[in-house]
């Protein structure tokens, strides 16, 4: 079983709450036996108990953060509680996750909600706002707008945290290997960085990926059948703006390819997107289009300068 510290100041929606622990059971039911994992979520409210002899957080540290094979925090609009050599209690679990080597995912609620008006609530968003872009070099930030993208979210954490174990339980079987032919081994971590529908770490920047939808309809002979369509989507991780975005599709070997896509989503060029935003365009295939294919996004960061990120994309 791996254990997955759910961390949050007090403004935590309880409905949020809830979503990540009902997704949690769900990619159980799922995807627990094809990985052989199974997650459980644990956090203060439900899995602390009474404790003596030390100050709350080192007592909470103790029975439930130390424990927990990875962390999963969800920030709203305040910082938290201050302890006694931190800014708040989860900037603490945080600190102390990441410092056993153990992989945190940040998410940023940012559902519509009525605006921060009081002093003390403005205070608490300036110092969460510096507080999470800190973590960029070491933890995924990532933010949700819906209660639909924070479960596609929780899915993307716990299916990359998967893949992780079992990759790391089949290295576990094989020889071992000397160092010092080979230099030191770095583990993998989930960084700074947002992860695909595949599971890879991918790093800041703009990113594509395939979405599919599933909708029933009734043939001529009035059988029920499954349609599904698919979009391409490109998202944004920066805080800043891009620009004049184009893509491309190649095959293996770095050729251009029309094939994959009919509806010519590669003659798209997109002005402007704005910070962590995303746009979707709907893929077209036909019998006999590839399906996977290597998309090929070019885009200006804030100051002008010209970037190219590359991810494997498919609807098959």
């Amino acid at each position: 079983m791996t254990q997955i510290l759910l961390s949050s100041p007090s403004d935590l929606d309880s409905g949020h709450r809830q979503i990540i622990l009902d997704q949690t059971r769900s990619w159980n039911a799922d995807h627990g036996r094809i990985y052989g994992v199974h997650f459980s979520v644990v956090d203060w409210k439900d899995n602390a108990a009474a404790g003596v002899g030390d100050y709350a957080q080192a007592v909470l540290n103790a029975q439930i953060v130390d424990e927990s094979d990875a962390g999963l925090v969800v920030f709203t609009d305040r910082m938290g509680t201050p302890t006694r050599d931190f800014p708040s209690g989860t900037a603490e679990e945080i600190d102390l996750l990441l410092g056993l080597g153990r992989d945190v995912a940040v998410l940023r609620n940012e559902c519509p909600r009525p605006p921060i008006t009081t002093p003390d609530g403005l205070r608490q968003k300036q110092a969460l706002d510096r507080y999470v872009e800190s973590l960029y070099a070491g933890a995924l930030v990532k933010s949700y707008t819906t209660l639909d993208e924070l479960r596609r979210e929780i899915d993307l954490v716990l299916s990359f945290l998967a893949r992780k174990q079992r990759r790391e339980a089949d290295a576990g079987l094989t020889e071992p290997v000397d160092d010092r032919e080979v230099g030191p081994i770095r583990p993998e971590t989930l960084t700074n960085a947002t992860v695909s529908a595949g599971g890879e770490v991918l790093e800041r920047g703009l990113w594509p990926r395939v979405e599919v939808s599933e909708s029933s309809v009734t043939d001529s002979r009035g059988r029920l059948r499954t349609r599904r369509r698919w979009s391409l989507v490109l998202e944004s991780t920066l805080s800043t703006p891009v620009s004049d975005i184009s893509l491309r599709f190649e095959d293996g070997a770095g050729a251009v390819v029309d094939d994959f896509d009919l509806g010519r989503t590669a003659d798209q060029h997109i002005e402007l997107l704005p910070p962590r935003g995303s746009v979707s365009f709907p893929l077209i295939q036909a019998f006999g289009s590839r399906s996977q294919a290597m998309c090929v996004v070019t885009w200006h960061d804030a100051e002008g300068v010209e970037h190219e990120t590359r991810a494997s994309v498919r609807t098959g």
